[in-house]
């Protein structure tokens, strides 16, 4: 124990002390951790930041509060470019899995079309990297995401950057730009990032998959089914069957019904009974759903039946019931008949133009399929870029984000587990013999 510290060695959170013995000159080395036996530190502390959805300032200012030595920016700049190979391969190998499940799923369905390919309905949506408030649609970064109907799983995730920050820098300065690994790889509108990624999903579905993705659910964006109409991923004879989301129908029914009660034109009290009665309209529709799908019919008549509820629910909301069916309908009382007065001012006419989209979207709404798996997903991204309050678009941050969530997404939210195992070839726990 007679021995000197002589030199201390810090490598951001890695520590190797030099003691020497002041009796023989003995040198002995002491390291802060094993490295061989768990992620080294730094690596670990990298993943951590991504894990949780901070960056290298807050890292910083964490360490800083704490009076713990911390990574140079370029350390931490090494080690994330090294991470994020670890992530998008491990990503890529999630989505391999997921594909292979879906597969299975899809032939255990019999869905299967002639040329003995699976058949895969799928969810898709877009997601960027900066909240827009309805008004600024100017990201610079974006995500298109493609999920399997039946494994609940992503398959596919188109990334597109629109900036990159040494490129910028090189072309500001007016000098050649240096070797580096650039992931530019859109230079047009934002709003455009959606449609081509999703496009890209369907274009490679067989490629990396063996699948065809025969229905799409989603949104209401046209823009999306417009470019899978022009590139038609599967030939002419099979195109892509677009099942609109039963809850973006609703909600912009309920929305717009809610922006006719501010109309001061009509009056008061038929708006009011418009705003006492607004959840009613769309569980009205919902319960049409319901028990429309369920009969034992084909699917045409399912579907004039829906259409025949959703126009006539108004109607039953504001007392008159001659178009009632007998499900429908189960009031006994009589109620005030408020439809002849809406009549006359006109706000009737203008509640059935609203609802004239959800009526010809009832062959959609038969399916009563939404795309909240794919809401979800963004959600778990939104988690990975500090719900969009920091810039990650600079470099390949929100792509290696982007891929962390996917991994975190199909595997119920094990990210570090699935890491770790990446690197380390064991299990987080399991010590390595």
């Amino acid at each position: 124990m007679n021995s000197e510290l002589v030199k201390e060695i810090r490598n951001g959170y890695f520590c190797t002390w030099t003691f020497k013995c002041k009796m023989c000159n003995l040198i002995t080395k002491i390291e802060s951790e094993k490295s061989e036996s768990y992620i080294p530190i730094n690596k670990a502390i990298v993943t951590a930041t991504v894990g949780i959805g901070i960056g290298y300032t807050q890292l910083s200012e964490f360490s800083a509060i704490l009076d713990i030595p911390y990574l140079s920016t370029n350390t931490y700049g090494k080690i994330f470019d090294e991470l994020s190979t670890v992530i998008e391969q491990t990503a890529w190998e999630q989505m391999r899995l997921a594909g292979i499940e879906e597969k299975e799923l899809a032939i255990e369905a019999g869905d299967i079309d002639t040329d003995g390919v699976p058949l895969c309905p799928v969810i898709a949506d877009g997601q960027w990297g900066k909240r827009s408030y309805k008004t600024k649609y100017n990201a610079l970064s974006g995500a298109a995401t493609i999920i399997g109907f039946r494994s609940n799983k992503v398959l596919f995730v188109g990334i597109r950057n629109r900036y990159c920050c040494m490129c910028e820098r090189a072309h500001a300065l007016k000098l050649s730009t240096k070797d580096h690994k650039c992931f530019l790889n859109w230079d047009k509108a934002a709003t455009g990032m959606e449609a081509d990624g999703i496009s890209e999903g369907f274009s490679r579905s067989i490629e990396l998959h063996g699948l065809k993705f025969n229905r799409l659910i989603g949104d209401g964006d046209s823009s999306v089914l417009k470019k899978l109409l022009e590139i038609v991923p599967y030939g002419p004879h099979q195109l892509v069957q677009k099942i609109e989301c039963r809850n973006h129908l609703l909600r912009n029914y309920s929305t717009k019904l809610s922006t006719l009660t501010k109309n001061t034109i009509y009056p008061t009290y038929l708006r009011q009974l418009i705003k006492k009665n607004i959840i009613k309209f769309c569980v009205a529709i919902r319960n049409a759903i319901q028990y429309r799908k369920k009969l034992n019919i084909n699917d045409n008549a399912k579907i004039k039946g829906l259409q025949q509820d959703i126009s006539n629910s108004p109607y039953h909301i504001f007392g008159q019931h001659a178009q009632c069916d007998i499900y429908f309908c189960k009031k006994s009382a009589v109620c005030e008949n408020h439809v002849p007065a809406m009549e006359r001012c006109g706000l009737m006419r203008e509640i059935n133009s609203v609802l004239r989209r959800v009526v010809e979207n009832a062959s959609s709404l038969i399916y009563d399929v939404t795309n909240n798996a794919c809401e979800q997903f963004n959600s778990v991204i939104n988690k990975y870029i500090s719900g969009k309050r920091i810039n990650f678009s600079l470099k390949q941050s929100y792509n290696t984000r982007v891929q962390a969530a996917i991994i975190s997404y199909n595997t119920s939210g094990n990210f570090l587990r699935a890491v770790h195992k990446k690197v380390m070839h064991k299990s987080p726990g399991i010590k390595k013999t």
